[in-house]
Formats: C-alpha cells, structure tokens, sequence
C-alpha cells in the first residue's frame, strides 16, 4: 500500500530497556500506522523488547545506544536518522525519550516539531543538571496525556492548557476477546481447581501497592476461605510483598507468577481482577480484562475512574484502604449476576471506546494540528 502524500512522517523514541504498558501502547500505535498505509518508524534501545515488538508490528526501527537523558551521542543519532527519513515529528515516549527528543531538535535537527507522551501521574522531578522543570515549559510543540487526569497534572507545572491533548490508552480487544483458556495453567501454578481466584498484573514497583492488594486479601479471606491471588510480573518489591504475605499468614495462598508473556490466557484464570495501585495514568490492564470480560474491583488512582465507571463496569474503592478493597472483593464474588452486568457493559465500553483506531486516530489529528499550526491559544479544538 502506498503512503498518503499528506500524512506526517514520524519518528517515535523510546529509552525503555523493559516491557511496559507504555511500550504496548507505542507499539499499538505504529501497528494502527502501519494499518492505515503510513510511514512508522521507531528508535528504541539496542536489543530492548519494544523494538522485536516494533519491528513485528511492521515499523522500520533503529536501534541506538541510549545511556541517559543528556546523552549528546544519542541525540545526535536521533537527529541523524530523523534528517535522513525526512521526518516532520519527533514523538517521545518517555521521559528520557523527551530529553534527547528536544536535544536532537533544538540542538540538530530545527525542522522538527516535538510530540511528546505523557504515561506517569509522578509530578515532574528536577531531572538532570536540574532542567525538569525547565523542559515542560520549552520546545514541546503538543503534549499527549493518557488520561484528563495527566493533562491536569501537566497544566500544573507550567504547560500551557492549549497545548495538551488528551489520548487515551487503549487495548487491542479482539486479542483478549479470542484468547483461548488453558486448562491446565491452575495445576502449574499450584491453584485447586474450585478456588476462587483473584488476580492482578503490573510492575512490583511503590505505586502499584501490591501490599495493599496482600492486605486486602487477608481481609477477604476471612469471608472466602476458597480465595487465592495470582500477582502476575516481575520488579525489586517481590520480596517485601511475599514477606506482608507470610506476615499477614496467607503466603500458601498468594501466588507472585514473575513476568508472563501469556496475559490473555492468566486473566482468563481470574475469577475476578483487583487493581490495587495507589497511582495509575489510567491502566490499560483494566481494558485488557473488560476485553477478557472479567469483573473489576480497582483502586481510585488518578485516571482509573476514565477507565472504569464505578457501578457500571466495576467497583471503585478508595486508594490505600485495605479493608475498602477487600470489602470489595467479597462483594463482587457474592453477587455473580451483578458481576456479570458488570462484565457486559465492561465489554461494550472498551470495543467502543479504547482500540486501537481510536488510539491512531486520535494521535493523527494531533499530529496534523501541529504541521497546520493549529496548537495555539485561539485555535478552536
């Protein structure tokens, strides 16, 4: 298929040497791209996940030594292979992304406008040298927030309201819709058959407070004896979550999987999914399992409620309240069929409203706003 003439080339950049959520959601996106008959092309880290899963959703990719967010090297490589692809926009996805995407165009590259990503409800640090601050006010021609959340946070700190466009992340619904159980992931995980069985996927990482989850599991344990948690993914607070768990006198119970690659196939174990973070942009995790109609139980962190609409497509619990969200659980497992009208609404909101199409096409009319010079004050939306 040939490339539209009058579509912008882009280069996205990502620094990850890990597999995310934001990773998934760059990858959605040069898919969506290359779908459409558009140029996609991506830098990422030299042998980083993000760029085997780039190059096999069709994008051309560039792997480049990236060490930190001054790295002039790096930049000048970007620079380089942006000048070289004739590219209108950077698009940086993360926040080092952004550092070397705004070297490489203020420094090598003039002729390039700056898109950058904003995933994280942190509040922007001091960065290095301590020009945190300074980089969200200077050289970024329009900012993407994942949630209307983020774009609060961004407008914030000093970005002006009408350059940050709200898109938000999304799942690719028919991976999940199609995925095929596997009978026989209980037995390997050493979960009975008749348990009840309450999962939750995400980096072991502050935020994601899977203490709180273990908390809370002991709290729904004493009104579901059958209960069991399947914590699926790998990062340094493992150890402090299994020992809350032997504390807490539930560690035969609570099952830390490590990183998976087999998602569809373990939330379809789940018999219900609990997010238990005390931040979130919005957790594509939660479209993963509306997709794999699962119920929800989640934490109220920043954008979740964007995701989730507490009553309809889940149970929003306050964050950090461990008794709130075992409370929860408890509900959720004794009243099937309102879990199940849960479930099927859950369903036609995320195939409605978080795919991949809305993702590409709400990016593209961004990306055209800033080649027509409509990202200012008075410009109407």
């Amino acid at each position: 298929m040939a490339e539209p003439t009058d579509t912008p080339r882009v280069l996205h950049v990502n620094t990850a040497r890990s597999w995310r959520g934001g990773e998934q959601q760059m990858v959605h996106l040069l898919r969506g791209m290359r779908e459409r008959g558009l140029r996609a092309e991506a830098v990422c880290q030299r042998g980083a996940p993000a760029a085997q899963r780039a190059r096999a959703a069709g994008a051309g990719v560039h792997e480049v030594r990236m060490r930190a967010e001054l790295d002039l090297c790096a930049a000048a490589e970007i620079a380089r292979i942006a000048r070289r692809s004739g590219v209108q926009i950077l698009h940086a996805h993360t926040a080092h992304a952004h550092s070397l995407a705004l070297l490489a165009k203020m420094t090598c590259f003039a002729g390039a406008r700056l898109v950058v990503h904003r995933r994280s409800e942190f509040r922007p640090g001091r960065g290095a040298l301590g020009l945190g601050p300074l980089k969200y006010r200077v050289g970024v021609d329009a900012w993407i927030a994942i949630s209307d959340r983020l774009r609060e946070i961004l407008i914030s700190v000093g970005v002006q309201p009408w350059r940050v466009f709200t898109v938000r992340s999304v799942t690719d619904p028919a991976r999940f819709i199609e995925a095929k159980p596997n009978p026989d992931l209980r037995r390997e995980l050493d979960i009975p058959d008749d348990a009840l069985v309450v999962g939750n996927i995400g980096y072991l990482v502050p935020h994601k407070d899977h203490v709180n989850l273990v908390e809370a599991a002991a709290v729904a344990m004493k009104q579901l004896p059958e209960m069991w948690v399947v914590i699926v993914g790998s990062g340094p607070l493992q150890e402090q979550i299994e020992q809350r768990a032997c504390e807490l006198g539930i560690a035969d119970r609570v099952v830390l999987t490590g990183y998976r690659d087999d998602i569809p196939q373990l939330i379809r174990m789940f018999d219900l999914f609990a997010l238990s973070s005390s931040e979130e942009g919005i957790c594509s995790t939660l479209m993963d399992v509306m997709a794999s109609r699962r119920p929800i139980v989640a934490t109220d962190a920043a954008g979740v409620r964007e995701a989730v609409l507490d009553g309809e497509t889940g149970i929003i619990v306050p964050i950090r309240n461990a008794e709130a969200l075992g409370e929860a659980i408890v509900k959720m497992a004794g009243d099937p069929e309102r879990a199940r009208r849960m479930v099927e609404a859950g369903l036609r909101r995320v195939t409605t409203c978080f795919t991949v199409d809305t993702l590409t096409e709400g990016t593209l009319e961004v990306y055209r706003r800033v080649l027509a010079g409509q990202v200012r004050p008075d410009a109407s939306p």
